[in-house]
């Protein structure tokens, strides 16, 4: 046989090898709707897929003890983006490519753009737990149903202003897409009620030490230090501290990772940030958080909530729309007020939604709601 005959029949049986994985795929349990979650369960963002790993199991459960989606059971195939971008895409490719799933789950904002492509392009629903803005604009099939970064950002400078009274703000992040979008977006609005923000310093996600930049801001004499770096969060703290930093900790979301407590230890005393708001007074938050603690020995936050409900809402728009993707975004899109454990969603045109933001602090080891 030629060489040129021998490639083509390695081309053949490659086409069929892949066929035959996709028809396997589909066929090996008709009686299972299956669809894909894409979360960081290791890397810098891994207690992001802890939590949110943990929403999608309570939410499986749930819907398969209320008869499954038109009788078949709900399966949720989880990838781990490794928090990178390009791990992110290939777990999208094989979701897509192989498993035939009508919807993906997933966070990170560098991921949700190496992912949304693949779901654009395949017409796939894409559901992101990431918090840069922007990430629905000009997509058909992406939404998101939490809060994104532009309204912590509000708050933080709102309480600036009213409740801590901090007029000189340094700010360190890392060097990541949300990371350089809060920086320019934070200065704008400090110059905006006559705030300053001296000094703007960023760093690579494997960077363990930050003294070098938090000498210079030490040098420039902060009434406050605003502190985005996921886990990092902790490290910095703890070297700030050690460094001789007195000024007040701000933070976001990534204050309650339970590695920044248990690096920063004390130095984290007296943190305030923000974070998207998970009311426990709620008969159905209350009622999530029940089952949640009961099985995982811990209480949930903002970000298993939002898993929960976004498994919830993509199953309830699945048993609708007959498998047609047109259909199941024009679903998607129509849901107002759905009454979820994280709060009540309401999807704007764009697939973004407006959820509230809180302000809290960490007390005594505790997470806790700010009070003056």
């Amino acid at each position: 046989m030629s060489k040129a005959k021998v490639i083509a029949a390695v081309g053949v049986v490659a086409v069929i090898v892949v066929v035959l994985a996709v028809y396997l795929a589909q066929q090996d349990n008709p009686d299972t709707v299956r669809i894909g979650a894409i979360l960081p369960m290791t890397g810098q963002a891994a207690g992001y897929g802890k939590w949110m790993q943990r929403g999608i199991a309570l939410a499986v459960d749930d819907i398969n003890a209320e008869g499954g989606i038109g009788g078949k059971k709900l399966e949720v195939i989880v990838e781990d983006s490794k928090s990178d971008n390009r791990a992110g895409a290939d777990a999208a490719n094989k979701l897509v490519g192989v498993d035939r799933v009508p919807a993906i789950i997933t966070a990170l904002t560098g991921v949700t753009q190496s992912v949304a492509p693949v779901t654009e392009r395949n017409r796939i629903v894409l559901f992101t737990l990431a918090v840069a803005p922007g990430l629905t604009d000009d997509k058909a099939f992406v939404f998101r149903n939490i809060t994104n970064v532009a309204n912590e950002v509000a708050r933080m400078v709102s309480a600036c202003k009213d409740e801590l009274h901090l007029k000189r703000v340094t700010l360190i992040h890392i060097n990541n897409p949300p990371g350089l979008w809060v920086a320019e977006h934070f200065r704008k609005q400090m110059e905006a009620i006559d705030g300053e923000v001296p000094a703007v310093e960023s760093f690579q996600p494997d960077t363990t030490d930050f003294r070098t930049q938090l000498t210079r801001m030490k040098s420039s004499d902060p009434d406050a230090l605003y502190i985005l770096g996921y886990q990092q969060n902790g490290l910095i703290m703890k070297q700030a501290r050690e460094l001789g930093l007195k000024c007040q900790f701000l933070g976001i979301t990534d204050c309650e990772l339970p590695e920044v407590i248990r690096i920063a230890g004390d130095a984290a005393e007296g943190v305030v940030y923000t974070k998207a708001a998970f009311d426990l007074t709620d008969k159905g938050a209350a009622e999530f958080a029940a089952k949640y603690t009961a099985r995982f020995g811990e209480p949930p936050e903002v970000y298993g909530a939002t898993s929960y409900d976004a498994v919830r809402m993509i199953a309830m728009a699945i048993a609708k729309g007959d498998g047609d993707p047109a259909a199941l975004r024009t679903l998607i899109l129509s849901i107002k007020d759905y009454p979820g454990v994280s709060g009540v969603t309401t999807f704007l045109p764009n697939g973004d939604v407006q959820k509230p933001v809180e302000l809290k602090k960490i007390e005594h080891g505790q997470f806790v709601p700010f009070s003056r």
